[in-house]
């Protein structure tokens, strides 16, 4: 059987689909293909999170219908399948009528626990570790406890040992995922164990860093803190989603903070980790935002001056508890409103990145752009694929997966431009 595999969404579903590969082809000696026209299976491995994914989903699965042979299956795997399950009239398209089968995400044929390995770029220096699946946390907004049910974690020894797998295929840095990752073995330890897990992955002699994604604000407390700042190899880099700043808001989306909360535990982090990049993500448009709401955020963006800031507009799903609040906001005051925080963000980057001029900064690097016929890098302040990145001017030969300093010359907007010190 030979497959073609599609991974849509974020790096926590790029681990699910190696997990799916992985059980196909050691059961079934399954050949991983990059040519859909010799497939006999082609799998896309959804994602359901907001109307936007849903619609990119969908639009591949035609898209692979129109050029794929005629005796290929196509097989609907994840979210997206889930989703269709609970609720079929929420979805725009007969998803039956464009799949041969539609394999819900908690039918995967695979057990969270006992998988290690990788399918994709099996020699990669950076890769994700998702330490957990599921979410109790219910925001009014999202449907991810619908699709994936209760929180769930991973152990530390089958953790390890799959970090352990990724370092002797080189990869050295690890990007810590999950729906909430502070919470990690509240479920299986009966306490918060996120420390013990980063202690025990640290002692992986070729892990050089460890970069935390998806923490919620209030469950960052002093362990966290510490481990951030005392532990040599976690990056002074912490991924917080905030959603909104205004109290009406918060209640509304069911966020289980308040702003001062949140005000000091920014403020906290950057008095015990002065160097830390804070990033966070912004809903704008919720059922409710009106001007005097959207512009306490934008005061509040203004003050604080995050280093990363992604904004999506608010996307009304029907499975979501939000679906049926009034004050729905049209969409072209979302839009207008999410262009409005993007550019007034986009201005505290070019001041922040006009102050790293001069500075020397260790960075990786990611591989050659042959268009600027430059290297293409990033430091600690960049996760791949969703922040900005360091460009290197040098006539030396680098390689993908090498650390090297740099000293920063210019920018480009959100990216850097760099000589080797």
């Amino acid at each position: 059987m030979k497959i073609f595999f599609v991974s849509l969404g974020c790096d926590k579903n790029k681990v699910d689909s190696e997990k799916v590969l992985d059980f196909f082809i050691k059961k079934y000696s399954a050949e991983l293909v990059t040519d859909i026209k010799d497939a006999d299976v082609c799998m896309v491995n959804s994602c359901a999170f907001i109307g936007d994914a849903k619609n990119e989903s969908i639009n591949y699965l035609k898209y692979i219908n129109h050029i794929k042979n005629k005796n290929c299956k196509v097989v609907l795997l994840g979210c997206l399948a889930k989703e269709y399950e609970l609720n079929k009239n929420n979805i725009k398209c007969d998803l039956k009528k464009i799949c041969d089968y539609i394999l819900p995400v908690d039918k995967y044929l695979y057990d969270l626990n006992s998988w290690q390995g990788r399918i994709f770029e099996p020699i990669s220096f950076v890769e994700s570790l998702k330490i957990s699946d599921g979410c109790n946390k219910n925001c009014t907004y999202c449907i991810i406890p619908k699709l994936r049910g209760v929180y769930k974690s991973n152990t530390i020894e089958n953790l390890y040992n799959e970090v352990k797998l990724l370092t002797m295929s080189g990869t050295r840095e690890l990007n810590i995922v999950g729906q909430d990752i502070l919470n990690y073995g509240i479920d299986i330890y009966k306490k918060k164990s996120l420390p013990n897990l980063i202690d025990k992955i640290s002692e992986i002699q070729d892990l050089k860093w460890i970069r935390l994604l998806y923490c919620y604000p209030e469950e960052i407390d002093d362990s966290v803190i510490e481990l951030i700042k005392n532990n040599k190899k976690v990056l002074h880099y912490i991924d917080m989603p905030i959603q909104h700043i205004n109290y009406k808001i918060l209640k509304m989306m069911n966020r289980r903070t308040t702003k001062e909360n949140i005000m000091y535990i920014i403020n906290k982090l950057r008095s015990h980790i002065p160097d830390i990049v804070i990033r966070t993500t912004f809903i704008v448009g919720f059922p409710g935002e009106n001007e005097d709401s959207f512009n306490e955020l934008i005061d509040f963006i203004k003050e604080v001056k995050f280093d990363k800031v992604g904004c999506f507009t608010y996307s009304r799903e029907k499975l979501s508890a939000s679906y049926d609040l009034k004050n729905q906001v049209d969409e072209k005051t979302k839009k207008y409103r999410q262009k409005k925080l993007i550019d007034i963000q986009k201005k505290i980057v070019i001041f922040k990145n006009i102050d790293k001029i001069n500075k020397e900064y260790e960075v990786i690097v990611e591989g050659f752009n042959p268009k600027n016929k430059m290297y293409v890098a990033r430091n600690y302040k960049n996760a791949r694929d969703i922040d900005d990145l360091i460009y290197i001017k040098t006539n030396n030969k680098l390689s993908s997966g090498q650390f090297v300093n740099v000293k920063i010359e210019s920018f480009d907007e959100y990216d850097l431009i760099a000589k080797i010190v």
